[in-house]
């Protein structure tokens, strides 16, 4: 991987995540400035006894600008803090977890194994890197992680004759898809789930059918890009820049030997996972007890360490490479706070419960297809502000949850509104740290990226709106 280290600059990785990082926390700076100046505004209420049908205002006037200030501290002492350690304890676990299957070559084997199996077939090549990526987003949660295998797929696509939009395609799309397309996805549906209290195996059939669907379209949409380029090469938008990178790039095969070891050891740990996720969400005590993230996490963390071991890792390099994946991650704590700030300015502002009353009253009188409408919608709004899934989850999901029984829809089809608005919109909206992460290493402009993919946007929404439709008639 000499090659693609000259032209996938680590350092410049670093650059771009630091400033999407600061952008992120500006933007979240600012909503949270905003909920507190509305906290001045709004009339403030409560719901008697926590009944959302007894609803009466309160005398009041704004927050003191203290519990603005200290919001990210005092919110840890909050009735979100559980929920905010556990996640926050969950993504450093996974970042580190990552971090050691990059490192020992884990994904690079199975990977490998794939593309030597299915190196003469093409296009059943573009198939299976896609359909890897879209089960570890659906399966895993797995979206930001994509990006450290971007440039090994991008120059796999260069040296296949393709151009750098499909190596994205295939990898970082694949994986936005399979996030949006969730079946299992702790960061999604997972805890969204539980914040529902509803069991992540029900309605897993129409999930599954969902993911199917996205993954067709997807591969349709892909496939037929390659066959456009390889009739036409200049009709890719990346001909110019990727004739440059061909010609200082010395393109070899980097999977052509495969760890055997490696792949039998990584197949296995994954398979361990998933049935981990599989029996702690069918289990009702698990569920009852509301401790199926920390299974979740625990299982990654003890297999992690057991592959280490049967891979003769020495603990001293094990905690080095798994620290600094924890650390890679860690940032991300500061948006879940900082993101969970706002839930409880508005709590505290007691103007939560009436905005909850405000909009459950506008859509009493709405069908169920609109209300359902309306909460697509409201996330695909927030998102643009707040791109974190397990951040918006604290910030939404109870308002959703309390929407989706009074507008008579269920909680599950409530739920896959907020997993289509939070996923898809990743891979177009400008204030996504990944994307723009993403973008930056392959040398994409977002004007390119933008116009290429605009299309494909407007056909996913119409797509999601008609399978919230249909679940809404299927009794979803």
């Amino acid at each position: 991987m000499n090659a693609g280290d000259s032209y996938m600059n680590e350092d410049k990785i670093l650059k771009i995540n630091k400033r999407s990082f600061i952008t992120v926390c500006i933007i979240l700076l600012f909503v949270m400035l905003v909920s507190y100046i509305l906290t001045f505004f709004i009339q403030h209420g409560q719901f008697v006894d926590n009944d959302v049908n007894k609803y009466q205002t309160i005398e009041g006037n704004g927050l003191p600008f203290y519990k603005f200030l200290l919001s990210p501290i005092l919110v840890l002492g909050s009735s979100s803090s559980l929920t905010i350690i556990v996640i926050s304890l969950f993504l450093l676990i996974l970042g580190g977890s990552f971090n050691v299957i990059d490192k020992t070559g884990g994904i690079n084997a199975i990977i490998g194994y794939l593309i030597n199996k299915f190196k003469s077939k093409r296009y059943i090549l573009i198939l299976i890197i896609t359909l890897f990526f879209m089960l570890f987003g659906s399966l895993f949660g797995i979206f930001e992680e994509s990006v450290t295998l971007l440039p090994i797929i991008i120059i796999l696509s260069l040296g296949m004759g393709w151009d750098t939009f499909t190596g994205i395609a295939m990898c970082l799309m694949a994986a936005g898809f399979g996030f949006s397309s969730a079946i299992t996805n702790p960061f999604s549906v997972g805890l969204a789930s539980k914040e529902m209290e509803i069991n992540l195996l029900d309605g897993i059939w129409f999930r599954i059918l969902i993911f199917i669907i996205m993954y067709a379209i997807l591969c349709l949409f892909i496939i037929l890009h390659v066959k456009k380029i390889e009739k036409n090469p200049q009709a890719s938008v990346t001909y110019e820049s990727d004739e440059e990178k061909r010609k200082h790039l010395n393109l070899v095969n980097t999977f052509e030997k495969v760890d055997k070891k490696v792949l039998k050891v990584y197949s296995c740990y994954f398979l361990f996972v998933l049935a981990v996720i599989i029996i702690s969400s069918a289990l009702p005590i698990v569920q009852e007890l509301g401790i199926s993230i920390p299974i979740i996490a625990v299982s990654f963390l003890i297999g992690i360490i057991i592959v280490c071991l049967i891979l003769h890792y020495s603990p001293k390099e094990f905690l080095k490479i798994f620290f600094s994946g924890l650390l890679a991650i860690a940032p991300a704590i500061i948006m879940i706070l900082l993101a969970s700030s706002i839930k409880y300015i508005l709590d505290e502002g007691n103007i939560m419960p009436t905005i909850i009353y405000k909009l459950i009253e506008m859509l009493k009188s709405s069908s169920p297809i609109v209300g359902i409408l309306f909460i697509y919608g409201i996330i695909l709004l927030i998102q643009f502000f707040i791109g974190s899934a397990s951040a918006k989850v604290i910030l939404i999901i109870p308002v959703i949850a309390v929407l989706a029984d009074h507008i008579g829809i269920s909680r599950n089809i409530a739920l896959l509104a907020f997993v289509f608005g939070d996923g898809f919109t990743d891979l177009i909206y400008p204030t996504n740290p990944v994307l723009l992460i993403s973008l930056g290493m392959s040398s994409f402009s977002y004007v390119k990226w933008f116009k290429k993919t605009i299309l494909l946007q407007l056909i996913v929404l119409l797509v999601t709106i008609l399978l919230l439709i249909v679940g809404y008639y299927l009794h979803y």
